[in-house]
């Protein structure tokens, strides 16, 4: 919910930003800030996923880790690629 308050006021913060630019070109510097700030919520949404679907690559083994996810209530297991060192978040 905090993500989405926070990309809302970017991208408002980027229209002013435009609309400042269009009327007065000295007025560019106002759009570094929030264009930083809505393309890394962009980004985040876009590579970290939370919860991903089973994996299907046969390096991925599932660990003795398992919590419930406070959002859902369900359960997750934590699968681990010795490859990559990477971690996914799975539900049960």
């Amino acid at each position: 919910m905090l993500r989405n308050v926070v990309l809302a006021l970017g991208l408002a913060w980027l229209a002013i930003g435009l609309w400042v630019t269009l009327v007065d070109a000295a007025g560019w510097p106002m759009l570094i800030f929030p264009a930083i700030i809505v393309a890394g919520i962009v980004f985040e949404r876009v590579n970290y996923r939370g919860n991903a679907s089973t994996p299907l690559d046969a390096n991925w083994r599932p660990t003795n880790e398992r919590f419930l996810d406070e959002a859902t209530g369900r359960p997750i297991t934590v699968w681990f690629n010795a490859a990559t060192g990477e971690r996914r978040y799975v539900e049960d």
